[in-house]
């Protein structure tokens, strides 16, 4: 869907807006599937970081607080990036999902409830605090978390949400472990250079 709105998109640039428009009501999976792929592929495309980001933590945000279909701010919208880019990023996808989607099927439960949806939004949440931060680590494994739990809210398949949470939870461990041990470096670096104790 997406690798088609960027190969007939008529102009260079989209925004972020008009992709969401163009994708119509295919809910929260799509777009958070879609936000975090750029922090999965093995392809540095500067600027892509905040402009997916923190929408993906917006979008969970929404999810996690009930709201019927995402919507963006304003400012958010209005970001752009090339087709080019985007198209690059669904192309080098598109193998990958297509593989994951074999083990994926209909399981609902109390997981793929409202309820369940909201507590993944929140779990979601947690995971793009970490997302953001622009270092080595953290940024892939908690959005692979993200996007297999969203692979599964769009297949209402209990056990790939699960999977996907579960697998969250090591994501943090690693994330939370670089982002410790780079604060531990820069503050013995800062007390060694003004000789504190």
């Amino acid at each position: 869907m997406v690798c088609g709105i960027a190969r007939g998109w008529p102009r260079e640039r989209l925004t972020l807006g008009e992709l969401i428009e163009a994708l119509g009501p295919r809910g929260y999976g799509v777009l958070i599937v879609l936000f975090a792929l750029p922090n999965l592929l093995p392809v540095y495309i500067p600027g892509l970081s905040p402009i997916f980001g923190f929408p993906l933590m917006i979008i969970c945000a929404q999810l996690a607080y009930g709201l019927p279909s995402p919507r963006l701010p304003v400012v958010l919208t209005r970001r752009s990036m090339r087709r080019s880019d985007l198209l690059l990023i669904t192309e080098k996808a598109l193998p990958w999902l297509r593989r994951v989607e074999r083990w994926v099927k209909p399981r609902p439960s109390v997981v793929t409830s409202q309820l369940g949806e909201r507590l993944i939004g929140v779990w979601g949440v947690l995971l793009c605090m970490i997302v953001v931060v622009p270092l080595p680590f953290t940024n892939g494994p908690p959005s692979l978390a993200c996007l297999i739990m969203a692979i599964g809210l769009m297949e209402e398949d209990s056990v790939t949400i699960l999977g996907g949470a579960l697998f969250g939870v090591v994501a943090a461990v690693i994330g939370l472990s670089v982002i410790g041990s780079v604060g531990w470096i820069l503050m013995a670096g800062f007390n060694w250079l003004f000789g504190l104790p």
